[in-house]
This record gives C-alpha cells, sequence and structure tokens, in this order.
C-alpha cells in the first residue's frame, strides 16, 4: 500500500468513527442530454464533448458523498467520493481527501497546511462544494484540463492577511506544494487537446482517451520518476470585488522514465496561468483566465507540444436565477524546432451559454448550450475531417442532501 492509500485509510477510519460533529454533504446530478458531437473521446475518438451523438436521453451526471470532521486540535479530514458513469473503471472513486491543520487566527493573518490529495488554487469558477462550478454545467476548457488532469498529490501551505475583514481595503496571500504521483500528466492534452466537460478524474479510477488504434484507459495519477513536482501561487483581493490569481506549476518530469505497468512516460508539465475575477454587489460576476505551458515525453525532444487557452465568463444573479455566457479559445500544437516533418495540432473555441434556478434549498435545475468549433490534424486517422462543429443541449436536475 502506498503512503497516500495509508492516509485515505486513516481518513476513512476516523470518518467512521468521529461524526458527533461531521459535516455530511451529498448530492445527485441527473441530466437529459441532446448531442449531435463526435464519437466522444471518453469512447476512444476524438469528439470534445463528454456526451457524444450516442449518447442523447437521461444520463447521470454526478452522484457525490462527502464528509468534513475535526480530529482533534487544529487538524481535520475530508474525503470526497463521486460516482460518474456505470462506465467508469471503480463504479465509486475518490476526487480529493486530505487532513488539514488549520488554527484558529488570533489576528488579520492566517495559514493553513494540507496533506493528501487536493486542487492547486487556479479556478477562478469553481467555487462550489465539490470543485464544481456554479455557472455552467460544463467547464472552461482551462479548468476542464485541471479536473481531468492534474491534482496535488503532497503537501500545500497557505499563508494569508484577511485585511478587508479587519477595515482595509486588500486580501492577499501565498501558496505553495510539493506534490507527487502527477507525472502522466500532459498525456492527454497532447493525445486529444482540449475539451469542455464537467467531469473529474478519480485519484485511483482511468481516463478513456484517443490512442492510436482505438480507446484507451489512462492512468493519470501515478509516480513514474521519483522527483517531486512543486506549484508556488499568490493572489491579491480589493474591497470591490476584483481578485488577481497567479500560479506557477511545474511536475519536473523526468520524459525519459518509463512505468510499463502503465504504459506511459514520466510526462515534464510545466505552465503559467493567470486570473482575474470581479464579483459586484448586484450579483454580477466577470472572470477571465489565461493558462500556457509546454509539456514533452520520451527521451525524443521532437514529443514536444505547446499549450495555450483562455477565457471570459459573464454572470448576472436575478433573485432565484443564475445567468451566464462564456467564451473559450484553446491550442495545442508540436513543437516545431524539434520536428522533421509535420506535427500534431488541436485548435478551436467554443461559446457557452448557461442558466440555473435555485428551485428550493435542496434542489436546483440548470441548463446549458454549448457549441465547440475545433480542428484537430489526427482526425484524418479516424477517417473524419479535421474540422469539427459541435453542439450539445443538457437539462440538470440536482438534489442536495
Amino acid at each position: 500500500m502506498t503512503p497516500f492509500n495509508r492516509l485515505l485509510a486513516c481518513a476513512a477510519l476516523v470518518g467512521a468513527t468521529v461524526t458527533a460533529h461531521a459535516e455530511i454533504e451529498a448530492s445527485l446530478d441527473l441530466r437529459v442530454v441532446n448531442s449531435d458531437g463526435r464519437n466522444s473521446y471518453l469512447d476512444g475518438g476524438l469528439g470534445k464533448l463528454r456526451y457524444d451523438n450516442h449518447d442523447d436521453g437521461l444520463q447521470l451526471g454526478r452522484a457525490r458523498f462527502a464528509w468534513r470532521d475535526s480530529i482533534g486540535g487544529n487538524w481535520h479530514a475530508s474525503v470526497d467520493l463521486s460516482a460518474w458513469s456505470t462506465n467508469d473503471h471503480n463504479a465509486i472513486d475518490v476526487t480529493e481527501g486530505w487532513l488539514e491543520w488549520r488554527p484558529v487566527p488570533k489576528s488579520a493573518w492566517r495559514s493553513n497546511l494540507k496533506i493528501g490529495a487536493f486542487y492547486a488554487p487556479i479556478s477562478l469558477e469553481h467555487r462550489a462544494s465539490g470543485w464544481t462550478n456554479p455557472y455552467t454545467i460544463s467547464s472552461s476548457a482551462l479548468n476542464t484540463w485541471v479536473g481531468e488532469e492534474l491534482r496535488t498529490i503532497g503537501v500545500g501551505y497557505e499563508l494569508e492577511h484577511l485585511g478587508i475583514a479587519a477595515g482595509g481595503r486588500f486580501d492577499y496571500g501565498v501558496n505553495a506544494a510539493v506534490f507527487g504521483w502527477n507525472d502522466p500528466a500532459g498525456v492527454i492534452i497532447a493525445l486529444r487537446g482540449f475539451s469542455l466537460n464537467d467531469r473529474q478524474t478519480p485519484l485511483f479510477g482511468r481516463i478513456g482517451s484517443y490512442a492510436y488504434g482505438g480507446r484507451d484507459q489512462r492512468v493519470i495519477f501515478s509516480e513514474i520518476d521519483n522527483r517531486p513536482g512543486y506549484h508556488v501561487g499568490a493572489y491579491v483581493k480589493n474591497d470591490t470585488g476584483i481578485e488577481a490569481r497567479v500560479l506557477h506549476y511545474d511536475n519536473r518530469g523526468d520524459p525519459t522514465a518509463e512505468k510499463p505497468s502503465i504504459s506511459d512516460y514520466a510526462w515534464k508539465t510545466r505552465f503559467d496561468s493567470l486570473g482575474l475575477r470581479w464579483d459586484g454587489a448586484r450579483g454580477t460576476a466577470v472572470i477571465a483566465q489565461w493558462l500556457a505551458g509546454d509539456t514533452r515525453v520520451t527521451p525524443d525532444e521532437a514529443y514536444t507540444w505547446n499549450y495555450d487557452t483562455w477565457f471570459v465568463l459573464l454572470a448576472q444573479t436575478i433573485g432565484k436565477h443564475r445567468f451566464a455566457a462564456r467564451y473559450d479559445h484553446f491550442t495545442t500544437e508540436q513543437d516545431e524546432e524539434y520536428l522533421t516533418g509535420p506535427g500534431t495540432y488541436d485548435n478551436g473555441h467554443a461559446w457557452t451559454l448557461g442558466w440555473t434556478w435555485s428551485v428550493r434549498e435542496h434542489v436546483e435545475v440548470a441548463a446549458e448550450w454549448l457549441r465547440i468549433d475545433s480542428n484537430h490534424s489526427t482526425r484524418v486517422l479516424l477517417g473524419e475531417p479535421p474540422r469539427a462543429i459541435e453542439h450539445s443541449a443538457q437539462l440538470a436536475l440536482r438534489i442536495f442532501l
């Protein structure tokens, strides 16, 4: 059993014995889907949607159960479990799980230390429980990739100064983490490119992906080269609701290190991200994010891809209703510096319209229309034209317990 597996086992044991003050969350997301998408990447195609033209009708969006509790002193534990599809490698799997040291602040300064598996503080969209997006059903291309390929499995520390609550004009903070078990990160962005969906890859699960010759079940969270990665970031927010966030990520992968048991090498994946957000006093939210980097695999430098994506989202809350519109742009291409022939590429843009209705305290209805226009050079190997224009409409019923 790996150290991380032991950590989760301990968290589960604590959850079974310390429940007097536990916080329990459970939710069910059911969908009615209509899609004309190409064969989904989850089924071995190069479509950009979670649901393709074979998935019309009723679908399970997500079933979720989460437990959080104090385990003594300033220590807390958390485990988040989800089911995404009856076709997944594991019917129920872990998306996040950690132990956290969070002392009671005695001034405007606040700090916390996390040990386990959790999301790096990149997304400015995912402000709801379970790392979910409250604005649209599908996440941006940028944050879809974060949910698919990235998880911090290690130790993270954050130091914040909450000056606004103390009468000042600014909040600000810094964060850093050291992690392992994320060496395969980069394989999906290189083989498939970007997608727009809401599925998060579970820690012990697989992600269905395109592979030359058919469908592939990729392991995303594994240690290959025994070299720790890191990310560092910072944020600042003023009393008018404007927030800026920046982060640098480097998994320090050794692209020459191979792990035959998962049929993959360590991918050397690095990127920078920058985000801006404004929350207005009348329910308006504006979010803009950008992420760019590169990933490389195998000793041959020709297998290097550069990627870049950004989006802008506008949302407005009116009573129990929230309306949102988002534009995404994305591109992935093999680095021409090392190529002796034509490389692979993927580029495109997308429009998303969303509506959410808080029917009552524990019931929510959401609808989404999504259009993706993309070009992927590898589609010709499937006998398809490189360009695909795909649409999907989803109606979701969410029940929170």
